[in-house]
């Protein structure tokens, strides 16, 4: 009986660990993909697009926007 007991308890604890696992890593992939889209620049836009000035295709028309205003001052 105490055997089953301590098997039940492990299991939860198992599967428990398991959970926070993969919040971790869904946690941690999301601030990976932030990080690389902040990182992304006008060169990384399709060379059609980029050449006619849209950007936003290729999700990357708040960069556009920021080197308007740079070019613009």
């Amino acid at each position: 009986m105490w055997a089953l007991i301590a098997f039940i308890i492990m299991a939860a604890l198992i599967l428990t660990l398991i959970e926070i696992n993969e919040r971790r890593k869904a946690k941690r992939l999301k601030a990976e993909q932030s990080k690389e889209e902040s990182q992304k620049t006008q060169d990384d836009c399709p060379p059609e697009k980029a050449e006619q000035g849209d950007c936003s295709g290729c999700g990357l028309i708040e960069v556009c926007e920021k080197e308007e205003k740079k070019t613009s001052r």
